[in-house]
C-alpha cells in the first residue's frame, strides 16, 4: 500500500492508504505544520500501520500554501529516504477531494520530489518592521 500525504490549506493535512483498488482509507487532521508529523504518527498507529507497510508515497506538491507545501514535501521525502521506498509528487491545481486524484498509475517515482507553488515565494523580500529597514 501507499501513503498520500496531502497538505495545501496550512489549518489541515489529509492522509490517506491506496490500494491496488484505489483509497482504502483517508483522514483529515486538523493542525498547524509544526503538528503535521505528530498527525501522521496519529493517523499510522489509528489504522494499525507501522511504516515499513508502506510499498511507496504520493505527496501532493501543491499549489497552496507555502508552508504546507514545504513541510508536507519534506516529511514525504524524509520518510522515503528513510524507508528506502520510491516518493511521487503530484500536483493538485483545482483542488480536488483526495478519492478524485489520480493516483492509479503514477510512474515509479524516485528517491525524492519537489513542492511546486502557484506564485513565487517572497522568502527574501525585506520588510519594514516598526518605521526602519531592519529585516524580520
Amino acid at each position: 500500500m501507499k501513503l498520500v500525504i496531502c497538505a495545501q490549506d496550512i489549518r489541515a493535512i489529509s492522509f490517506g492508504l491506496v490500494g491496488e483498488k484505489g483509497i482504502q482509507r483517508e483522514e483529515t487532521v486538523e493542525t498547524q505544520p509544526e503538528g503535521y508529523l505528530a498527525a501522521l504518527d496519529q493517523t499510522l498507529a489509528q489504522w494499525n500501520v507501522v511504516p515499513s507497510d508502506l510499498r511507496g508515497i504520493i505527496v501532493v506538491t501543491g499549489p497552496g500554501s507555502f508552508t504546507a507545501s514545504r513541510v508536507s514535501t519534506t516529511i514525504a521525502n524524509g520518510l522515503a529516504y528513510t524507508l528506502v521506498i520510491p516518493v511521487v509528487g503530484i500536483e493538485n491545481k483545482d483542488h480536488v477531494s483526495m478519492r478524485d486524484l489520480p493516483l492509479q498509475d503514477l510512474p515509479v517515482g524516485s528517491g525524492h520530489t519537489l513542492s511546486s507553488y502557484d506564485r513565487p515565494p517572497e522568502i527574501t523580500t525585506s520588510r519594514k518592521r516598526n518605521g526602519d529597514n531592519a529585516r524580520d
